[in-house]
């Protein structure tokens, strides 16, 4: 098996324990705090200082692989690691100290209808959040540079402990400092992540701690750092957006939208970004070669194999939302009426999940291309569209047309995004994936309605049974589909798996 394959196959296992781990923090949150005022103060607190967290682990991922990588070929990579190190952490620690400064101020203005103690724990939670940034930062970019050396599997595990002292913290500490629990459990888990590393490469190899920062070349990166961060912010922002809309609801709109929104977003994180982080050093590669059909055939190849996965994924929620989010949510303090509220509200998210997932591999292309700038204008011009259509939607049906605007939203970016990508490249096959597309959502259909049909002979089964049940009945009818269908993207799959079991 060839290394590249190997590394692969680690970071999607890698990648399904993060995601896992990452809805197991949800879970024991929605456990022990319920879906009310205080999962309502951690949502909204946690909005602005997260945007920024996105910004510089998302960010700073996409744009230092390729930076790293035309650095590397020079053997000025761990020069240029070391500069971007240092530029970052004092970009960081001047966002920490900010942030956690204005804090009281913002919560109070953005959430004035937050009795005082709830607003307290808000304040706590983004000052904490914010103290975070500066480590984020400098973690982020070695998960970038362990990216560009396909080590997938570290960038996720290093993540993953932050998760999981997330998680350590609100189950153990929960009962004594309440809701506070959960942000001390990330800023705890930042710092472990941090050591992790830093005790991984050694204190000498860590960075070149005697050379001068080259402001210059730190500069230069962030000029196209900044219009990439600023696009994986795009999407946050406008969740940030209808966190404030849902708070002229109570925080209790939050905290439904903020549950169901990460529920449903689980195979996007699984398969949309899996597959774009595989990709990613492909493309770079291939236009660092100038090589644009190699570039085209990643780029097709992604998005087909991404939709073959994510799409059977989202329509099996559709059917089953509502026992997902049992089985996931509805314990301890989280009860019957908060999965019913919760589910209304996921079935809007659905689109996001589909568009905004191809979006992500489109914006990998573009920035492949050192056309940061341009997505990122397509981003301003979803924001504001946001803005419209929150307002629009919740009007019309509360709280639960944010989450339609979120996914009405996500379908403008994609195809925008996708019609420049293609006149600045020309044009990729778009018969060939369309023609796969096709295949992928008519087998989800037979797929679907063999479903309907059947699922009543197992509703008396026990909840985790009967999803389990059509989920395995389901996946067999639809890869059946792809493969009486000839489906390109599954034999591709195949073919891989038969040339790995050959070397």
């Amino acid at each position: 098996m060839s290394k590249f394959k190997l590394a692969s196959i680690l970071f999607f296992i890698s990648t399904l324990f993060l995601k896992f781990s990452s809805m197991f923090r949800d879970i024991v949150i929605a456990h022990q705090f319920g879906a009310g005022d205080i999962v309502g103060a951690y949502n909204a607190a946690m909005t602005i200082p997260n945007t920024f967290i996105l910004f510089m682990l998302s960010g700073m991922k996409d744009a230092f692989v390729p930076s790293y990588l035309k650095y590397d070929k020079q053997n000025q990579g761990f020069s240029h690691l070391t500069n971007i190190v240092k530029g970052t952490f004092y970009i960081g620690l001047l966002i920490s100290l900010a942030g956690a400064a204005f804090s009281p101020w913002l919560i109070h203005l953005l959430f004035p209808t937050f009795r005082d103690d709830i607003e307290q724990l808000a304040i706590w939670t983004s000052i904490m959040y914010f103290f975070s940034i500066f480590l984020v930062g400098i973690n982020a970019v070695f998960e970038g540079y362990f990216d560009a050396k396909g080590k997938y599997s570290f960038s996720t595990f290093s993540q993953t402990v932050v998760v999981l002292s997330t998680i350590g913290s609100t189950l153990f500490l929960s009962k004594l400092i309440g809701g506070y629990s959960i942000a001390l459990g990330y800023l705890v888990g930042t710092i472990i992540s941090f050591l992790i590393k830093f005790f991984y490469f050694g204190p000498r190899k860590f960075i070149n701690w005697r050379q001068k920062m080259n402001i210059k070349e730190v500069n230069t990166f962030y000029l196209i750092f900044i219009p990439v961060g600023i696009t994986i912010m795009v999407g946050q922002i406008n969740l940030n957006i209808s966190n404030f809309y849902a708070g002229m609801f109570g925080a209790d709109a939050i905290s439904y939208l903020n549950y169901a929104f990460r529920l449903v977003s689980i195979p996007q994180a699984i398969f949309g970004v899996t597959v774009a982080t595989i990709i990613y050093p492909i493309i770079a590669k291939a236009r660092t070669n100038n090589d644009m059909n190699l570039f085209k055939t990643g780029m097709e190849k992604g998005l087909s194999i991404m939709f073959l996965f994510l799409a059977p994924t989202v329509s099996g929620m559709m059917l089953m939302m509502e026992e997902v989010i049992q089985i996931v949510y509805q314990r301890g303090a989280f009860d019957r009426a908060a999965t019913v509220a919760t589910s209304e509200v996921a079935y809007y998210y659905v689109g996001s999940v589909l568009f905004y997932s191809i979006q992500v591999i489109i914006a990998k292309g573009f920035y492949t291309l050192d056309k940061g700038n341009l997505i990122m204008r397509i981003g301003i011009l979803s924001i504001l569209l946001n803005i419209v259509f929150n307002f629009v939607f919740s009007s019309w049906i509360g709280y639960k047309g944010l989450a339609l605007s979120t996914s009405v939203v996500g379908f403008i970016y994609t195809f925008i995004a996708f019609f420049i990508l293609n006149k600045h490249i020309g044009w990729l096959s778009v018969r060939k994936i369309g023609k796969e597309y096709v295949k992928i959502i008519f087998s989800c259909i037979v797929m679907i309605v063999v479903l309907w049909i059947v699922k009543h002979l197992f509703e008396q089964f026990h909840v985790f049974l009967y999803v389990t049940t059509l989920t395995i009945i389901g996946a067999g009818i639809y890869f059946i589909m792809l493969w009486a269908l000839k489906t390109t993207s599954l034999y591709d799959i195949v073919a891989m798996r038969s040339s790995n079991k050959k070397q």
